[in-house]
């Protein structure tokens, strides 16, 4: 893994758990993990990409996508995609279980990191999982 990616729908709350993973308490942790941060358009992606290219574009980059909790709906879904996709050594998706939380509740958004950080140092033990949730 290189680095993460925050889908178009929690960039914000990605924005803060990297604030909170770079705070004085995480960020020697958070340098170790020496992750880059990608977004939509570096990686040359359009706000209306389907779930299938990004997805896609994660895994041939090497970035974890984290996500909000979203529901299958249809063959181009996230989940379908990961359902149709998976393989053993494909990195997780990491979904945000509540993301009004990290927006408002600052324990949560704390927790969330905490549980954020955990998933990216011991990556290898998720891939394959298709999802992992955090908190």
């Amino acid at each position: 893994m290189r680095g993460i990616l925050a889908d178009i729908n929690v960039v914000a709350h990605v924005q803060i758990l990297v604030r909170i993973c770079n705070s004085d308490y995480w960020r020697e942790l958070w340098a170790d993990l020496g992750l880059d941060v990608e977004d939509f358009p570096g990686l040359g992606l359009d706000d209306a990409e389907s779930d299938a290219v990004i997805w896609k574009q994660c895994q041939q980059e090497k970035l974890v996508l984290i996500t909000g909790n979203r529901n299958r709906h249809g063959p181009e879904s996230l989940q379908a995609v990961i359902e149709a996709e998976n393989r053993a050594d494909s990195l997780p998706v990491i979904t945000i279980a509540d993301m009004d939380r990290v927006l408002r509740d600052r324990t949560y958004a704390e927790l969330a990191a905490e549980s954020l950080l955990g998933k990216l140092i011991a990556i290898d033990s998720f891939c394959g999982t298709g999802r992992v949730y955090i908190p």
